[in-house]
C-alpha cells in the first residue's frame, strides 16, 4: 500500500485508514511493511538525518513529562519530540495524518483519541530497550501506538527486532513476533495491551515512534 503526502492527495486514504482500524479492531495490532510509499520514507529518513547532524536528538528517558529520567538499563535511545509548531513540511504532513487518523478510528471505532505525540528514534549499535508497556502507569491517555521503520538496506542479521508480545494476558510470559525494522514497514498496536522491546542491533536503527493519545486521565 502506498499513502501520499503531495499537496494534491490525502495524507492516508480510505484503505488505509481501514485497515489500520481493523487491526486495532481485532486483534488489537498489526504489522504493514512497504506501508508507506518510498519517497515518503525517504522525506522521513532526511528529516531524522537533519535533526541528528545538527545534534537535536537527546537521551530518552523513563517516565512522563519533569519526572523522566534517564536509565541506560532500560534503553539507550535518543529522540527528537515533534513539535506541532515546527515548519517543517514532511513533520507537518505527517502530523496532519495522524491528526486523520485520529479522526477515522473515533468514527470507527469510538475510540477516544484526540492527538498524537511521536518523537524520531535513533538507537546506537547495540542499543535495546528493555520489554515494556506504552501506557504510563499514572496516566491513561496513550491509546494507540504506532512506528515506521527508517532503516534502508536492513537484514534480519542486523538485528534490532522488534518483539511484539501478543497474548494480552500473559505479556511477556506468552508468545511473540519479532518484527525486523525495515524500512517503511508501519507497526501499530494498542498501548496498553501489548508489552514489546527492542533487541540489540549491530547498526544504528532509525524510527519514528508515536501515539494517538486521550484525554489525560489517571490511568
Amino acid at each position: 500500500m502506498s499513502l501520499s503526502f503531495r499537496a494534491s492527495v490525502a495524507p492516508l486514504d480510505l484503505s488505509a485508514l481501514n485497515q489500520l482500524a481493523q487491526a486495532i479492531a481485532d486483534p488489537g495490532f498489526a504489522i504493514f511493511p512497504n506501508f508507506l510509499a518510498a519517497d515518503i520514507s525517504q522525506d522521513l529518513v532526511t528529516l531524522i538525518e537533519e535533526k541528528i547532524l545538527s545534534n537535536e536528538l537527546k537521551r530518552a528517558g523513563i517516565g512522563k513529562g519533569i519526572a523522566s529520567q534517564v536509565h541506560s538499563e532500560i534503553r539507550t535511545d535518543s529522540i527528537f519530540w515533534l513539535d506541532p509548531n515546527d515548519s517543517n513540511t514532511t513533520a507537518q504532513r505527517w502530523l496532519g495524518a495522524m491528526d486523520l487518523l485520529c479522526a477515522h478510528l473515533r468514527s470507527s471505532l469510538f475510540l477516544p483519541v484526540h492527538s498524537y505525540e511521536g518523537h524520531l528514534a535513533r538507537y546506537p549499535g547495540s542499543g535495546f530497550y528493555k520489554a515494556h508497556l506504552d501506557q504510563h502507569q499514572k496516566s491513561a491517555a496513550r491509546q494507540i501506538s504506532i512506528i515506521i521503520y527508517l532503516n534502508e538496506d536492513w537484514n534480519a542479521s542486523d538485528g534490532g527486532q522488534l518483539r511484539l508480545y501478543t497474548d494480552v494476558s500473559r505479556g511477556v510470559k506468552g508468545p511473540f513476533i519479532d518484527v525486523i525494522p525495515r524500512f517503511s514497514t508501519l507497526v501499530i498496536f494498542r498501548s496498553a495491551d501489548f508489552w514489546h522491546e527492542v533487541l540489540p542491533a549491530s547498526r544504528s536503527r532509525l524510527s519514528l515512534t508515536g501515539w494517538l493519545r486521550g484525554r489525560d486521565t489517571p490511568g
